[in-house]
C-alpha cells in the first residue's frame, strides 16, 4: 500500500465540549501520513484554546470570522496538500483505523470514493459498543455512480444517507468538482457529495468506522433550526441534486427518489411555511410519482396520518410537543 497523504479538514464552531475527543481520534490514527486543519468559525467558547493543545507540524488551527461551515471547509481544502480528503465535523469521531482501512481498499487510486459504516448515537451514549445504522449494510461496491445516488435518495422506497465523515475522497475529485457551495445553509454535504460521486467511477466500501453524534434538540455543526432561510437552502440544494442526477437518467426510480425528497421538505416546512410546502408538493407532483411519506411519530401519530393525512399528523405531533414542554 502506497504511503498516501491524507488531509483532514475540521470546521468547528462552539465545540468545546467535543473538540478534544474529536482531535484525539485524529492524532491517534493508525495511518501516520496525515495533516489536519481545524478551521474555527468564530467560536465564542474555548474551542480554539482546546484545539491549540493539539497543534504540531501535522495539525494547524486557523481562526476565521463567523462565515459558516462551507467557508471553513473551503479554506481547509485550499490549504490541503494530501492525496485524499477527510472531512470531519468537530463533534464527530473516527475509529483509529478509519483512514488506514479506507486507504487499504482504495490502494492509491484516485477514481473511486471510499465509504465506511457509520454509528449514529445520541450525545452521551457509549457509541463504541454500538452497531452501525442499517444503511451501512446496503452500501456496496458500485461502479455506477448514478445508480448509487438513485438508490441512496429513495429510488427503491426508503431513502438513506451517508454522513459527511464516512467518506474518504481523492483530492483529484475534490479539485475536479470545485468548492463547497457557500450559499447553502442546509444539505451542504448532500449537494457536495452528489457532485463528488458523479465525478467518480464509483464507490468502494471499506472498514473503519465513523461515529456521528446526534442531539435531542439540535446542536451538530450542520444542524439548523426550522427557519425559512434553511428550508429555502434545502430547496436550492435539492434543485441542484435533481439537476446533477437528472443529467444522467430520467428513470422511474430517479423520479420516485426526487418525489420522496421533495415531499420530505414539504413536511418539514409545514405548518409554519405553507407556501414552501405547496411549492415542494408541486415539485413532487411534477415527477409523476407518489412520494413515500416517512414515519412521523408513534402509534397515535401514525394512525392519524393514515386516517386524516400527514398534515393532520404533523399538526398533532406539534401540539403534543407543546403540551410536553
Amino acid at each position: 500500500m502506497k504511503n498516501q497523504k491524507v488531509s483532514i479538514i475540521i470546521p468547528a464552531y462552539n465545540a468545546e465540549k467535543f473538540i478534544e475527543e474529536t482531535l484525539d481520534s485524529v492524532v491517534n490514527q493508525t495511518w501516520d501520513n496525515i495533516e489536519a486543519f481545524v478551521i474555527d468559525d468564530g467560536s465564542k467558547d474555548k474551542t480554539v484554546e482546546l484545539a491549540r493543545k493539539y497543534e504540531s507540524d501535522k495539525l494547524k488551527v486557523i481562526v476565521q470570522i463567523n462565515s459558516g461551515a462551507c467557508v471553513a471547509r473551503n479554506k481547509g481544502l485550499e490549504m490541503s496538500t494530501g492525496d485524499y480528503i477527510q472531512y470531519l465535523d468537530a463533534d464527530d469521531v473516527l475509529s483509529l483505523d478509519k483512514i488506514e482501512a479506507q486507504l487499504k481498499v482504495l490502494d492509491g487510486g484516485v477514481e473511486y470514493i471510499g465509504v465506511c459504516p457509520t454509528v449514529h448515537f445520541m450525545d452521551g451514549e457509549d457509541y463504541k459498543n454500538m452497531s452501525p445504522r442499517e444503511e451501512s449494510f446496503w452500501i456496496y461496491d458500485n461502479d455506477d455512480p448514478t445508480e448509487f445516488l438513485v438508490r441512496l435518495y429513495g429510488g427503491d422506497g426508503e431513502r438513506w444517507m451517508v454522513q459527511t465523515s464516512a467518506w474518504l475522497t481523492p483530492k483529484a475529485i475534490c479539485d475536479k468538482i470545485g468548492p463547497w457551495d457557500e450559499t447553502l445553509l442546509l444539505d451542504q454535504d448532500g449537494e457536495y457529495f452528489t457532485r463528488a460521486v458523479l465525478a467518480s467511477k464509483g464507490i468502494r466500501t471499506t472498514g473503519g468506522m465513523n461515529y456521528y453524534r446526534r442531539f435531542f434538540f439540535g446542536g451538530n455543526i450542520s444542524a439548523k433550526a426550522n427557519k425559512r432561510e434553511n428550508l429555502e437552502s434545502a430547496i436550492h440544494a435539492l434543485d441542484c441534486k435533481a439537476k446533477y442526477i437528472g443529467a444522467n437518467t430520467d428513470s422511474d426510480r430517479y423520479r420516485q427518489a426526487m418525489s420522496t425528497l421533495w415531499q420530505e421538505i414539504a413536511i418539514n416546512a409545514y405548518p409554519k411555511f405553507t407556501d414552501l410546502t405547496k411549492k415542494c408538493e408541486a415539485k413532487a407532483k411534477e415527477t409523476g410519482k407518489s412520494p413515500d411519506i416517512p414515519i412521523l411519530g408513534g402509534t397515535i401519530i401514525e394512525i392519524t396520518k393514515k386516517t386524516f393525512g400527514w398534515k393532520a399528523a404533523k399538526s398533532l405531533r406539534g401540539l403534543i410537543h407543546k403540551i410536553k414542554q
